[in-house]
């Protein structure tokens, strides 16, 4: 929101975003981030349409003029991967395990900044080539996802997690995460 407001303030550049979720967990950042839009002045720019189905969120992918995710979470991220199989360029976070996802093919900008997330949102709004190479990109590296990627994938999360465990050094307490 605050990178919308600042594109409105700095370039006069009224762009839209589209917010989806597909599960209640993140109702409650959504409502948030609406909630923020309004303050900010900018709830017109803002369209919610709350939980969409998966079958439905290809739409939004291919009519998209680009995904904007900057996310503080990785190391892979699955909407970057769906919006490269629908030719939509993407912008990202800076963050291990994303910046090796999505290498070259699409714009990662540190997520905490709002001049750099703004930057790269005017960047993807008004370069139509820019566009079009980042989402050639996207598919490209798309092709380099196998099933036996994943499985291998998995297979070291898993691996690594059960070294944190038993090494006693797992963020978490596994325990007290089942039990309520």
């Amino acid at each position: 929101m605050n990178a919308l407001t600042l594109l409105k303030r700095e370039r006069g550049a009224e762009i839209h975003v589209v917010l989806a979720h597909t599960g209640e967990i993140r109702e409650r950042t959504f409502r948030d981030a609406t909630t923020l839009a309004h303050q900010l002045g900018v709830s017109r720019q803002v369209h919610y349409l709350g939980l969409v189905p998966n079958e439905d969120m290809s739409g939004l992918y291919a009519e998209a003029t680009g995904l904007v995710m900057p996310t503080f979470f990785g190391p892979t991220n699955v909407p970057i991967l769906e919006a490269w199989a629908f030719g939509c360029p993407v912008l990202s976070s800076k963050i291990r395990g994303i910046e090796e996802q999505v290498g070259d093919a699409g714009l990662l900008v540190p997520p905490h900044s709002v001049e750099t997330i703004a930057a790269g949102m005017y960047r993807i709004w008004t370069e139509e080539a820019l566009r079009k190479e980042l989402a050639g990109r996207g598919r490209q590296r798309l092709t380099k996802y196998t099933p036996e990627d994943f499985r291998q994938g998995l297979a070291d999360i898993l691996r690594e997690a059960n070294e944190l465990v038993r090494q006693g050094t797992y963020p978490f307490n596994v325990t007290s995460a089942h039990s309520g």
